[in-house]
C-alpha cells in the first residue's frame, strides 16, 4: 500500500514526537518565563488595585493578559524554524523522512495552537500564586478570589464602553482572529529569518507600517490639523461597520500569512540560508 505523501498521520505524530521530545527545554522555559511574568503582574496590580471591581479596573487587568498573550504568541512563532540557522540543522530538518506540509504542521501545531491553548493555564495558575502569596499577608483583605482568565479575550473586548455593543462583538471577532494571524505573520518571519527572526520581523513591519502611515497623516495634515483627524478617526472607529470591515481585513492578512508562509516554506533549501536569511 503507497502512502499519501502529502500527509500521514503516523508520519505526522511522529515528527510532532520528535519535535517536542527534542525540543522540551525551550519550550519549558517559554512556558515558565510566560506564567512567572504574568504571576509578577498579577501580583504587583493587585498591591496596587487592590480588590477594585470597577469596570476600569476589570479591563485593566484582561488588557494586561491579553497584551501578555500577544505578545507571547508571536514570540513563541517566531522560534518556530529556528533549526534552519545553521547547514546540519536544516540537513535534519529538511531531510527528515515527515513530508513539507508535515513538518510546516508540526511546528504550527506546537508554536503556535500549543501556545494558545497553554497561555490561559499559565494565566490561571499565575492568578493562583497571586492569592497563594499575598493572602497570607494580608488574610484575604483586598485580595480578590480566583479570576477566570479562560475568558480573556470575551470580556477584554465587552468590557469596552465607548462604543456600541454590535462593535464590541465585532471587536471579539478581531481579537480572536488576531490569534492566529499575527502569530502566523512571525511564524513567516521565522522561516524567511531564522536568526534573529522575531527582531527582524519586526523591524520589517514597523518599516512598512512607516512608510504606508506617514504619507497618508501627512497627506491629512495638508487640508486639515492632526487634532481633527484623530476626532474624525475615533468617531469613526467606533462604528459596527467600520469594526466589521476590520474584522474583514482581519480574515485576508490571517489568510495571506499563513499562505506566504507555506510558500515561503517550500522554498527552503538545504544548501544556503540566502544573503537575507
Amino acid at each position: 500500500m503507497i502512502k499519501n505523501q502529502i500527509f500521514d498521520l503516523n508520519r505526522f505524530v511522529s515528527a510532532l514526537r520528535k519535535e517536542t521530545v527534542e525540543n522540551w527545554r525551550t519550550l519549558l522555559l517559554s512556558t515558565v518565563a510566560i506564567y512567572a511574568l504574568l504571576a509578577m503582574l498579577m501580583t504587583l496590580g493587585n498591591l496596587v488595585a487592590g480588590d477594585e471591581v470597577a469596570r476600569p479596573a476589570v479591563m485593566f487587568r484582561y488588557f494586561i493578559v491579553y497584551m501578555v498573550f500577544s505578545l507571547g504568541g508571536i514570540i513563541v512563532a517566531s522560534l518556530a524554524f529556528r533549526g534552519l540557522k545553521t547547514k546540519p540543522g536544516r540537513i535534519e530538518l529538511l531531510m527528515s523522512p515527515s513530508s513539507m506540509f508535515e513538518k510546516f504542521m508540526v511546528n504550527a501545531v506546537i508554536y503556535v495552537l500549543g501556545f494558545i491553548v497553554v497561555f490561559p493555564i499559565c494565566a490561571q495558575l499565575a492568578d493562583l500564586t497571586r492569592i497563594a502569596i499575598l493572602w497570607p499577608w494580608t488574610s484575604g483583605a483586598g485580595v480578590p478570589g480566583p479570576i477566570n482568565f479562560f475568558d480573556t479575550i470575551h470580556q477584554f473586548a465587552f468590557q469596552q464602553d465607548f462604543w456600541p455593543v454590535d462593535s464590541n462583538a465585532w471587536l471579539e471577532v478581531v481579537l480572536w482572529i488576531g490569534v492566529l494571524a499575527s502569530p502566523g505573520l512571525y511564524f513567516m518571519g521565522s522561516i524567511l529569518w531564522p536568526r534573529l527572526s522575531f527582531l527582524k520581523t519586526y523591524a520589517a513591519v514597523y518599516a512598512i507600517e512607516s512608510v504606508v502611515f506617514i504619507p497618508v497623516m501627512i497627506v491629512a495634515s495638508a487640508f486639515t490639523d492632526m487634532h481633527t483627524v484623530v476626532q474624525w478617526m475615533a468617531s469613526h472607529f467606533s462604528l459596527p461597520k467600520v469594526m466589521m470591515g476590520m474584522a474583514l481585513w482581519s480574515v485576508v492578512q490571517l489568510v495571506l500569512y499563513w499562505t506566504v508562509a507555506s510558500w515561503l516554506w517550500k522554498r527552503k533549501d538545504v544548501i544556503s540560508l540566502k544573503w537575507w536569511s
